[in-house]
């Protein structure tokens, strides 16, 4: 299999990633694609130590674009092998991470191993949001798979060209969301990696570009890429329902979140909350009804963009109201049932964790 690692800055953590990856499979059993967007490859090769190794490539990719997108697409075209995965500079992989995925992907023709994961300071990553009783391989509507939309972990070759995707782009976050959504929700066999190594989410890093606050118009272009995109109004309305609860509760609402605190709001980014609610409804007319009664306070928030700034901002800084129970439970009791609520969710936590 191969290990596609684009990166764009010297000062990551190149060498880390690049031996994790031969760490986490057996010998020979590993390649390594090093993507230096921008960047020279001797100067790359030049943060590794040791001899130089036959399995690791490196690429060198120019676009001007400050994407990942691109190269990772151009990763993607140069592999060859039965298997590929993508491992950001920032990030590592433990144990025997690769050779779990693969040995599970050969048993199960799964076109996918979703990737365990965790932060680098321990604690674990619970995306995808899964049922408490499972067996065999994920489904993507009653696993909730669509709250893992980065493709991390094992993917097919074969799998991947079939669905013809690839990285949206152009966009300086979200180029994985409809890679992702499209590899869980195509109709393939969907493995969960089995316990042991992770994906590490490196926290090291001098800056990572998914935490940057960009404006809402361009933090959103991923979330109206995917909404309009035929695939996905092709698919079954029960799954529209849930990718449109997950683009809701963790693009759109988050984004709210974030900003609280001083966040110098503009007319501009109350416009595009409001334009993203509108599309999600249109895609899935029933998309808020999983949500808490702290949740349904954000969503009215941001569709009301007649309501002032400063009305917005204070309202938004006081919140959530009324407790830790508003963040669980929906208004109307029976929607507390729904797959997508997180009573359902967090009841299920809980029940897993008095069993351990």
């Amino acid at each position: 299999m191969t290990v596609v690692i684009p990166v764009h800055q010297l000062n990551r953590p190149i060498k880390r990633a690049v031996e994790s990856a031969f760490a986490a499979g057996h010998p020979g059993q590993v390649k390594v694609l090093v993507v230096c967007h921008g960047l020279a490859a001797n100067d790359v090769q030049a943060q590794l130590s040791g001899p130089p190794q036959s399995d690791i490539e490196f690429l060198e990719f120019v676009d001007g674009v400050p994407s990942p997108a691109g190269p990772r697409n151009a990763g993607l075209r140069r592999v060859t092998t039965r298997y590929v995965a993508f491992l950001d500079s920032d990030d590592y992989l433990e144990g025997d991470a690769l050779s779990s995925w693969i040995d599970q992907a050969d048993s199960s023709q799964a076109d996918a191993v979703v990737a365990r994961m965790r932060l680098q300071g321990g604690s674990t990553v619970r995306t995808p949001r899964l049922r408490l009783l499972r067996g065999g391989p994920l489904h993507p509507i009653r696993d909730r798979v669509a709250y893992r939309t980065a493709p991390l972990g094992l993917l097919r070759r074969s799998a991947v060209e079939r669905l013809g995707i690839q990285f949206t782009a152009g966009l300086r976050s979200g180029e994985d969301m409809e890679f992702g959504l499209r590899m869980w929700f195509g109709g393939g066999r969907i493995e969960m990696g089995r316990a042991g190594g992770n994906y590490v989410v490196g926290e090291d890093a001098v800056e990572r570009v998914t935490g940057d606050m960009l404006p809402l118009t361009e933090e959103f272009r991923a979330l109206h890429h995917v909404v309009k995109a035929a695939w996905l109004r092709e698919l079954p309305s029960r799954a529209r329902h849930a990718i449109a609860v997950k683009l809701l509760r963790v693009h759109l609402l988050a984004a709210m979140h974030r900003r609280r605190n001083g966040f110098a709001w503009t007319a501009d980014d109350r416009a595009a909350l409001a334009t993203a609610v509108e599309a999600l409804k249109a895609l899935a007319p029933a998309v808020e009804r999983p949500l808490s009664v702290a949740e349904r306070e954000l969503l009215r928030l941001a569709e009301s963009p007649q309501v002032s700034l400063e009305t917005f901002a204070e309202a938004l800084n006081r919140w959530p109201s009324g407790g830790y129970r508003t963040q669980i439970v929906t208004p109307r009791l029976w929607d507390n049932l729904r797959l997508e609520s997180n009573f359902r969710y967090y009841g299920a936590e809980k029940i897993v964790s008095i069993r351990r």
